[in-house]
């Protein structure tokens, strides 16, 4: 999922970034990395709202295959074609899988009871169960037979296919498709004679994918994904990769928008220079601050609210006070964050009076009311709510701006309570004790929060720009502590045990609901049922979802307990023994497969299910373990590769840099995605050549070679 919105609002802030996907003029690429998943999903249930939609396996296969050709002869990638899967997940990452998996079977529950409510006719055929898409299930045992499959025959019989090197990644493998991606990045600029202007081309529906191309800080990378329509939220999906428009977002020309978005503060810094690269690692790690997969969002830090432009003024009016940079390729400078976050904080109190004064506001219009409780609130509280929270449909109520009514109407009969701070103190109290159940917040527990917060950012930094430095930490809360009590961390000492992946079937039964219970090998199905199990209670039927200040249901805080690993590896060693030798098989851990032409018949290939034997095997195979391509920190190659051309043009890659011009933020509605922006936008303006000002005809440029559409520079007569 990434960062929600954060597509979109970048997007429409940078409005040049994408550009419709065209065959005659499409930019030469060394490699192709395909995040497989997406591909996954939407060829196997693209209708999650049909309780009647009905699909088989052979169908999921073809499509998927189908998707990723399609894909292949569009960007026809030069040197290597890399199709990650997503393997076993950090612990991290487990605990969003697992609130996902928990609704996706709650809604589908849902949707089949209201159409048998109508007398609707449901399929004999069981649906598919898009939890399958989880490492260690026989669909995906049987997707990986099928992809090998794929590789052979793509690459025994079609040209294009036999220049490049072929490696797959597939569910065996551990690590998220994108992250496996990047740690393959990061292992070939490792190495001697890396082509410092490779160039890259990423697919994924992951919105933080434009955050990870860029702290790859390769200066020529594009991402390739569908069309996005805003508006009306559907999980219908199109399947058919013809019928679909697809669009470039150019890394390349993302740094350049970054440059003029800093631009402000390139002479205002003292005892450091201004280094774009280091700029681009700290708008990352700004990134972090609204939320991603491994970590919640700060409160009151919303995309839709502006969140992003008040993070890039704190920073540019902190960064010329401070004597370096906050992200160091990686590593937190925890006194400069500090100093930032404290800055930053202020929005918190900002916030807080904002929404009081305009609760105080509805009580004078209504009439002064001190012994009003939250019930009561409640129950006509749909004018506060339209007021305060237009989008907020009134059954899905955020219990944040409730625990405000709350706090407000006590402060009310307090007559001499005028401090703020004191009110505000109060008020982050009450959000400690309902969000995070906390019986008394004390000294402790606000510097447990401060700390375990820092350390999920660090986290964060590791495994974007040096790989996972811990498979089993996580952060322990739905909720993240607000801005202004993350404070006194400066000496804090950050370490972590890197640990081990868990082994598919761990992750299962960490991350399924009891609905998907068949996705799992029978001896452990009681686990998830039986009453005397001992991890019972990390199974619910039913649970809440908090909307915790965001707008639409989907965005909303699954509240579930997280799983205690011990007591989960104590529950499963009683039933590991009763597998049977091929469920053994698909709870390890495999290599990543690299498939390289060869002239030699290796004889004929055994197809899987549904599909011929290939009568002639031109592969070469060769394995690669995940461990193999992990790179000591040391050996990494920080910031630019040296040898990058930077200003040299590389054709159907966009560049400004070959006209003068400014940039200047303003809200001018651009079009984007067919919606008029809803958010300011860096508006570019070309400063005229003098030469071509007026009528003046360039006679002298008739019947050459131009460039047209600039900055995306389309070549013209």
């Amino acid at each position: 999922m990434g960062v929600p919105k954060f597509f979109r609002y970048i997007s429409e802030r940078y409005p040049c970034l994408s550009e419709l996907v065209k065959d005659y003029q499409i930019p030469e690429f060394d490699n192709l990395y395909l995040d497989m998943n997406g591909i996954i999903h939407n060829c196997s249930h693209p209708n999650d709202e049909d309780p009647h939609f009905r699909i088989t396996e052979e169908k999921i296969f073809k499509d998927i295959f189908h998707y990723i050709e399609v894909l292949f002869r569009m960007i026809k990638p030069q040197k290597v074609f890399v199709m990650a899967v997503d393997g076993v997940a950090p612990r991290a990452k487990m605990n969003q899988q697992r609130g996902r998996r928990f609704r996706s079977a709650a809604d589908a529950a849902k949707a089949e009871a209201e159409a048998l409510k109508k007398g609707e006719s449901l399929p004999a055929e069981e649906r598919f169960d898009s939890n399958c898409i989880t490492p260690g299930t026989v669909f995906m045992a049987r997707l990986q037979e099928q992809l090998k499959y794929f590789v052979v025959d793509k690459i025994s019989n079609d040209p294009l296919w036999q220049k490049c090197k072929v490696i797959l990644s597939g569910h065996e493998t551990p690590g998220e498709g994108e992250h496996k991606i990047m740690d393959y990045i990061r292992y070939t600029r490792a190495q001697p004679g890396y082509d410092p202007n490779t160039r890259h081309c990423l697919y994924g529906l992951d919105a933080d994918l434009i955050m990870l191309g860029l702290c790859s800080h390769e200066p020529h990378f594009s991402l390739l994904r569908e069309e996005v329509k805003f508006g009306k939220k559907s999980t219908k999906r199109i399947t058919v990769p013809e019928e679909i428009t697809f669009f470039l977002l150019h890394l390349s020309l993302m740094r350049e928008y970054l440059e003029l978005e800093f631009a402000p503060i390139r002479y205002e810094l003292r005892g450091f220079d201004y280094d774009l690269e280091k700029i681009i690692d700290d708008w990352v790690l700004m990134g972090f601050l609204v939320g991603n997969d491994f970590i919640p969002h700060l409160p009151n830090l919303h995309i839709s609210e502006g969140a992003l432009p008040l993070l890039y003024k704190t920073y540019m009016e902190i960064l010329p006070t401070l004597d370096g940079y906050i992200n160091e390729g990686g590593t937190l400078n925890l006194k400069r964050f500090e100093i930032f976050l404290e800055k930053l904080g202020q929005q918190d109190i900002d916030h807080y009076e904002q929404v009081r004064d305009d609760i105080m506001y509805l009580e004078t219009k209504r009439g002064h009311k001190s012994t009003r409780d939250l019930e009561e609130w409640e129950a006509e509280g749909d004018e506060i709510f339209e007021l305060l929270e237009p989008e907020v449909p009134t059954p899905c109520k955020d219990s944040g701006l409730a625990s405000l009514l709350k706090s407000t109407d006590e402060l009310c009969l307090d007559d001499d309570s005028d401090d703020n701070s004191d009110e505000f103190m109060n008020f982050k109290k009450d959000y400690y004790k309902e969000k995070m159940e906390y019986v008394d917040v004390t000294p402790e527990v606000m510097r447990d929060q401060a700390e375990g917060y820092v350390r999920a950012i660090q986290w964060n930094l590791n495994y974007y720009y040096n790989g996972c430095c811990s498979w089993s930490w996580f952060y322990p809360h739905h909720y993240a502590p607000y801005i202004s009590d993350i404070k006194g961390f400066t000496d804090l000492k950050i370490e972590f045990d890197m640990g081990k992946p868990f082994l598919p079937y761990e992750q299962l039964l960490g991350v399924l609901p009891a609905a998907s219970k068949k996705l799992l090998p029978e001896c452990y199905h009681g686990l998830m049922t039986e009453e005397n199990s001992i991890i019972i209670d990390y199974y619910p039927e039913k649970f809440e979802t908090d909307l915790n200040g965001k707008k639409q249901s989907w965005e909303a805080v699954v509240k579930i307990p997280f799983i205690d690993e011990k007591l989960l590896l104590e529950a499963m060693s009683y039933c590991n023994d009763q597998l049977t030798t091929d469920e053994k098989r698909r709870n390890s851990h495999g290599p990543m497969l690299i498939y390289m032409y060869t002239p030699r018949d290796r004889g004929p290939y055994q197809a899987p299910a549904y599909f011929p034997e290939i009568p002639k095997n031109h592969t070469e195979v060769k394995t690669l373990l995940y461990s193999d391509i992990l790179v000591p920190r040391e050996k990494l190659v920080k910031g630019a590769y040296p040898g990058a051309l930077m200003n040299v043009y590389y054709p159907g890659f966009p560049t400004m840099k070959h006209l003068k011009y400014r940039g200047e933020v303003q809200k001018a509605h651009v079009k984007v995605f067919e919606q008029p922006s809803r958010n300011e936008s860096m508006i570019i303006h070309v400063i005229p050549n003098s030469k071509f000002i007026g009528d003046m005809i360039p006679v002298d440029l008739l019947g050459t070679s131009v460039f047209i559409a600039w900055p995306h520079l389309i070549e013209a007569k």
